[in-house]
């Protein structure tokens, strides 16, 4: 396929060779030139060509005269040699002209050739400068988009760094409370540790003290079956001489009959000086009658349809002493719900509660004084007495009111003295959110668990030490010593 150049050349030279004609054609009629405009591509050629114009009309001739034409060419005779000679002057002029068209040519391959590499030079240099310049704004952009995203990380590095440091921080804190949590931990694995042996120890203490119970018990076992023994051998003694002597018989009949008439008298109680068909409320009233020997007696509390068996203390501090609890050996259970302390419960003679309806109706009818009496395993016995005493009602939850301390159980005393709802282990009336009954045992005033409980578990010689549900009286031996045996005893004041 001939190149773009070589097409506009071979354009260039018909175009010339058009002219050319023309203007030769224009020369020899002798008429004026016209300016002829070619457009080819996106070039453009002027070419200066003869105007044609119309031949004027010819004058008038006269007869006999020839026009201008003939005039012009020769005699016909000499037509055809006219003619060859016109054809060899147009093929003159065509072979000038083809020269000059050669000539051109060559010029304008020359200068073609020079243009195109300019202008191929000049649309280089302006596609370079616009790259240029299209490269300097990509630049410009880019260091402007440099420097918003550098101002970002910066801003971003700094939050990260300041991150970073409250984080260390935080880290910091954490490590000196894992520390702390850790000695703290360590500590209480050395008390854990100390607590393990001491327990292990009291273990080891109590298996040894049951192994000489055992002892004991075998011991009290062959005792008593030699004593048994030695019984059953008087009995056939005994027999043996009833059935001799009708003397014995009698005697016998008559010891049986003074037996039954103690065990009667005992049961009655031990006031000799007690009248026919007489009823007394509590124990001041039977020691006001002449009984002075500590004991249990039979009493009608008011309000009350059954009457009570209470232990009377008639010797300590004047007598009259009615005793509503006592503990002494672990005997009793005291371990009990609401209507068992309501009621009372145990053996007067020994470990007991005498009831809270009972002790509210004896309070309710009179002034009453409070005696509290407490024994250690050292053998050390104090008391703590109060001059006002009063039980409230079960709808009052049997609330404690006291006024008045005095005594040698510490420099103040182990329990609230106003409004303190007595709990048991299904009825939590304390002002724990614990329920004190369960934690601590048994059932008593405990207010928010308190300083004091005499009816907790009853703990033994060598258990009675760290024991925070034991029988406790805080201002005595301190919160967690369980002690030996109490006594709470009430009288009327003035009595």
């Amino acid at each position: 396929m001939p190149s773009r150049p070589a097409m506009l050349l071979r354009s260039l030279l018909l175009l010339a060779a058009t002219a050319t004609a023309a203007q030769k054609r224009g020369l020899e009629a002798g008429g004026p030139r016209q300016v002829q405009l070619i457009q080819h591509g996106q070039c453009s050629y002027t070419f200066v060509l003869p105007e044609s114009r119309p031949c004027p009309p010819a004058p008038p001739e006269a007869p006999g005269s020839s026009n201008s034409l003939q005039r012009d060419l020769p005699p016909t005779e000499n037509l055809g040699a006219w003619r060859a000679q016109r054809v060899r002057q147009l093929e003159k002029a065509l072979e000038n002209n083809t020269l000059r068209l050669q000539r051109l040519e060559r010029y304008i391959q020359m200068n073609l050739r020079a243009r195109l590499a300019r202008a191929q030079q000049h649309v280089v240099q302006n596609q370079t400068a616009t790259m240029l310049e299209l490269g300097s704004n990509l630049l410009n952009q880019t260091t402007a988009q440099t420097y918003n995203v550098e101002a970002k990380v910066l801003n971003q590095t700094s939050r990260m760094e300041i991150q970073m440091l409250e984080t260390s921080l935080s880290t910091n804190k954490l490590e000196k409370q894992l520390l702390l949590q850790s000695d703290e931990l360590h500590r209480l694995q050395g008390r854990s540790s100390a607590l393990e042996t001491r327990l292990q120890a009291l273990e080891t203490q109590q298996q040894e003290d049951l192994a000489s119970l055992r002892e004991e018990k075998e011991q009290l076992q062959r005792l008593l079956g030699s004593h048994s023994g030695a019984l059953a051998g008087l009995e056939r003694s005994l027999r043996i001489a009833s059935s001799n002597s009708s003397l014995l018989q009698h005697q016998q009949r008559q010891l049986l009959e003074s037996m039954q008439r103690l065990v009667h008298v005992m049961a009655q109680g031990p006031a000799p000086m007690r009248a026919a068909g007489q009823v007394f409320q509590d124990c001041a009233e039977i020691h006001r009658f002449g009984a002075t020997v500590s004991g249990v007696y039979t009493i009608h509390v008011a309000n009350m349809s059954e009457p009570k068996k209470v232990f009377c203390d008639m010797e300590t501090n004047g007598g009259g002493w009615t005793i509503i609890q006592r503990r002494m050996n672990g005997s009793e259970n005291f371990q009990r719900g609401w209507k068992e302390y309501k009621e009372g419960f145990g053996d007067p003679a020994g470990e007991y509660w005498l009831g809270n309806e009972a002790i509210h109706q004896l309070t309710s009818r009179g002034t009453y004084s409070l005696r509290v009496e407490l024994e250690d395993w050292e053998d050390h016995e104090t008391y703590a007495q109060y001059e006002r005493f009063q039980l409230g009602s079960e709808a009052q939850l049997y609330s404690l009111s006291l006024t008045g301390y005095n005594g040698s159980a510490g420099r103040q005393t182990s329990l609230r003295l106003q409004g303190t709802n007595f709990s048991t282990r299904d009825a939590d009336n304390d002002n724990c959110l614990c329920k004190c009954a369960h934690l601590m045992s048994g059932g008593w005033w405990f207010d928010a668990c308190g300083v004091s409980n005499l009816n907790g578990v009853y703990y033994e010689d060598g258990q009675h030490v760290r024991r925070m549900n034991g029988i406790r009286w805080h201002y005595f031996r301190g919160p967690s010593y369980s002690l030996r045996a109490t006594r709470m005893m009430i009288r009327p004041v003035g009595a």
